[in-house]
């Protein structure tokens, strides 16, 4: 019998998956209050990762260090339990790992609605069958449009991948710096100054 592999994800994909900042998702690695694993891809983490970070969002005030890696320890050791026990605590982990769940579900309806090709913008993600980029329209969301609105300007997009973009954005943010543009550093072919009051 084959063993089933293990799905694993990054530290961007696991803040959005348990609704912690990066930053929180980075520091429970860097304090190894969960365990990630090291690949060339960098760290990575599993689904009981996952849930415990749903949980520490949560818990995170109201406990001591220790107790949360003993916690991530008893989900690790037997991940499908509903519920661990910590000494004489016990933590239910259901809805934390339903959580979890649905929003992987979302996750990968978003990723399959997404396309990268050098081709088209530069290798930007694109909503498939469409040049809009995914990061753009979850920026003008985050800046408070609309998606009625966003749905008017770009036709060929679906409310669907409107509502989904900013989870692509913030699973797979776009890395290094912006790219110059084509005409960047060039010199104006013409200029001409206009005295101030003929500007009235």
């Amino acid at each position: 019998m084959r063993k089933q592999e293990t799905e694993l994800f990054t530290p961007a994909e696991a803040a959005v998956l348990s609704r912690l900042s990066l930053k929180a998702v980075n520091n429970a690695i860097d304090k190894k209050t969960v365990t990630a694993r090291r690949t060339r891809a960098g760290r990575l983490l599993d689904e009981p990762a996952l849930v415990y970070l749903s949980l520490e969002r949560q818990l995170a005030g109201d406990t001591t260090p220790e107790f949360r890696r003993r916690l991530f320890a008893e989900i690790a050791a037997e991940p499908r339990r509903r519920v661990v026990s910590v000494g004489a605590l016990k933590v239910d982990i259901g809805e934390s790992r339903r959580e979890v769940m649905e929003r992987l579900k979302q996750l990968r309806r978003a990723e399959r609605l997404v396309t990268v090709n050098p081709e088209i913008m530069g290798g930007n993600p694109v909503f498939r069958g469409t040049r809009v980029p995914v990061h753009q329209v979850a920026e003008l969301l985050a800046k408070g449009e609309t998606v009625e609105r966003l749905c008017e300007d770009y036709p060929r997009v679906s409310e669907e991948m409107i509502r989904l973009a900013p989870i692509y954005a913030a699973a797979h943010p776009l890395r290094g710096r912006p790219r110059k543009q084509p005409w960047h550093g060039w010199k104006p072919v013409a200029t001409w100054s206009i005295p101030i009051r003929d500007l009235k």
